[in-house]
């Protein structure tokens, strides 16, 4: 089966929606915004030296090879993976170079300046060799689809894999991100390294972070006070649990200056600067508990704008608001929201 994507266009032996499958090289099309956002990454922070460890189809590596300036290579340990990469990069007139071996592996043999880790499954594995193999200052792009681990769905995956404690509610998909994130920052301070995130995504099946790496036991130590737990009780009295979630990373999810320009590019309508904020108040959990219906979520970001402070929709619920404002105050003008529209 043909597939064009991008300037690429690649034989595959299948084309598969969702989180993902084992199998030589399949094509998900799910991914193609994650690889349009990779691709405006790499051109906006002017990378010139990727490797796309996990090569699959090789259409990612491809895509990078024929619509930026960078030096490519690609490594795939499947050696019929291997084949029909080494196949669609010829089909394309690429110029990416092909490895048949392990993540690892090549790894061992040079530092890239841009490290793309986009697995079967949870990157947890490959993140030392990730970290220890780009360049000083270099970048890393990663995606998780181990949702039910990060998730906190199946909480003994989330102990064992993340030495975390994340409660499957509506916060589940920020908490995820942040749990990533902060796995991340672990693993770069325990090899001296530090990351500061550029970009997070929440798209359907998986997440996908892009974060600088940079080198100091100093710089790893400031990063660390981003780590810490959350107490979701403390958002708003009686409706949350008081129970101590994480660790997890509690600092910035994106650089909005970064962040703006690339999804822009990409296409992609998530940007948004509030997306920085610690958790945000959900209509929908308050509506629950206090036994009432939903407003017009837009009203209320309407008062709350119009009562001074910065309000906005979130990616992680379709009813939250990520919010400068307490989310008791939240709840009095969604009340005072439903209270005008009620008859008289």
């Amino acid at each position: 089966m043909i597939v064009r994507e991008g300037s690429a266009e690649i034989l595959v032996p299948e084309v598969y929606h969702g989180p993902g499958k084992r199998g030589t090289g399949f094509y998900n099309a799910d991914q193609k915004i994650n690889r349009d956002i990779t691709i405006e990454f790499i051109k906006k922070m002017g990378i010139r030296n990727v490797l796309d460890g996990f090569g699959g189809t090789g259409i990612r590596g491809i895509r990078i090879s024929k619509e930026t300036d960078s030096a490519v290579t690609i490594s795939e340990v499947s050696p019929d993976s291997y084949r029909l990469i080494r196949d669609n990069v010829e089909r394309n007139g690429s110029q990416a170079s092909v490895i048949n071996d392990s993540f690892e592996c090549v790894l061992q043999h040079g530092a890239y300046e841009y490290v793309d880790v986009d697995p079967y499954g949870s990157p947890v594995p490959y993140l030392d060799a990730a970290l220890m193999g780009v360049k000083r200052n270099g970048f890393l792009g990663v995606t998780a689809t181990d949702q039910s681990a990060l998730t906190g769905s199946v909480p003994h995956k989330t102990r064992i894999r993340y030495d975390a404690l994340i409660k499957n509610d509506t916060f589940r998909h920020e908490m995820g991100i942040r749990l990533l994130i902060g796995y991340m920052a672990k693993r770069a301070a325990s090899l001296g390294r530090f990351i500061d995130p550029l970009i997070s995504i929440w798209h359907g099946h998986y997440y996908r972070v892009f974060v600088r790496v940079r080198k100091g036991f100093e710089g790893a130590g400031r990063m660390m006070q981003n780590l810490g737990y959350v107490n979701k009780h403390n958002l708003l009295s009686g409706i949350y649990q008081d129970m101590d979630e994480g660790p997890v990373w509690k600092g910035n999810l994106q650089d909005n200056a970064v962040a703006e320009a690339v999804l822009a590019s990409a296409g992609h309508k998530a940007f948004n600067p509030e997306e920085n904020r610690l958790l945000f108040c959900d209509l929908t959990d308050i509506a629950r508990a206090r036994h009432t219906s939903l407003p017009d979520i837009e009203s209320v970001i309407d008062a709350l704008s119009s009562s001074g402070h910065a309000a906005s929709r979130t990616m992680f619920s379709p009813t939250g608001i990520k919010t400068d404002a307490s989310c008791d105050l939240v709840e009095s003008l969604m009340m005072d929201t439903l209270h005008r529209r009620s008859p008289a």
